[in-house]
């Protein structure tokens, strides 16, 4: 997923920790296999070359996750970003639940799971960690973090403060440096520089929902994150 990946596991048996983690890298490589925007052969890739077809769970979830969002935002969050030219938009994103099968109602279009994929991720490497006996776990992928059972002590970076954490995730979005975070309404960058924090149930919801706060701005911002029932920090960054 074009990131560093980073797990911590709390537990006194050796062996059952490191086939835990075998497991859980080896649910990684199947999700950069099925979600990255940058491999060719991802299924991803395949379903935007294809323009219609039956998906794996995975890239369903994530897929009808990110198209929530952009409902929620008015476009604001929009997977269809990957196409540039801003010939399409989520609206062009069809999904029937029932048979899990997308269709992409314009040609060539582009698909981006990059602002909510490593959430998503990092709970299904939690969720094998504990299916291996190990519960009392943390998953962290780049700025998305996913604890399980314990006390762990997470430093929030929006907030700028550390709080004990257990079951939940956090995830953080900004523009510290370079600025490349992009609006889908108007494909340009998000002006003024700002950190957005949130803190939810998952890694998925955490992970979306940072970026989509950081483009709509801390006053719809703040309403969003009431809405969906998380926590969320902003900050200005000079």
């Amino acid at each position: 997923m074009g990131t560093l990946v980073r797990v911590v596991i709390e537990t006194r048996e050796r062996d059952r920790a490191d086939h835990a983690l075998r497991a859980a890298f080896g649910r990684l490589r199947e999700l950069d296999a099925t979600l990255s925007d940058y491999k060719p052969d991802s299924e991803l890739n395949r379903l935007c070359r294809a323009g219609s077809a039956q998906v794996s769970v995975d890239l369903f979830r994530n897929i009808e996750a990110a198209q929530s969002l952009a409902v929620a935002t008015h476009g604001a969050f929009d997977i269809t970003i990957g196409d540039r030219t801003r010939s399409s938009t989520f609206r062009d994103v069809e999904l029937d639940a029932k048979t899990r099968t997308v269709t992409l109602r314009k040609p060539n279009m582009k698909l981006d799971l990059g602002a909510i994929g490593k959430g998503y991720a990092g709970d299904e490497m939690l969720r094998v960690l504990r299916a291996h006996g190990c519960p009392h776990s943390m998953v962290a992928l780049s700025g998305d973090i996913v604890v399980g059972e314990g006390a762990w002590h997470v430093m929030i970076e929006a907030a700028q403060q550390t709080f004990k954490l257990k079951n939940s995730a956090v995830s953080t979005a900004g523009d510290t440096g370079r600025r490349h975070i992009r609006d889908a309404r108007t494909g340009q960058l998000v002006e003024q520089v700002w950190l957005v924090s949130v803190l939810a149930k998952t890694g998925l919801e955490a992970d979306g929902l940072d970026t989509a706060l950081r483009i709509i701005g801390e006053e719809e911002g703040r309403k969003l994150a009431a809405a969906r029932h998380v926590k969320a920090w902003f900050r200005r960054v000079a």
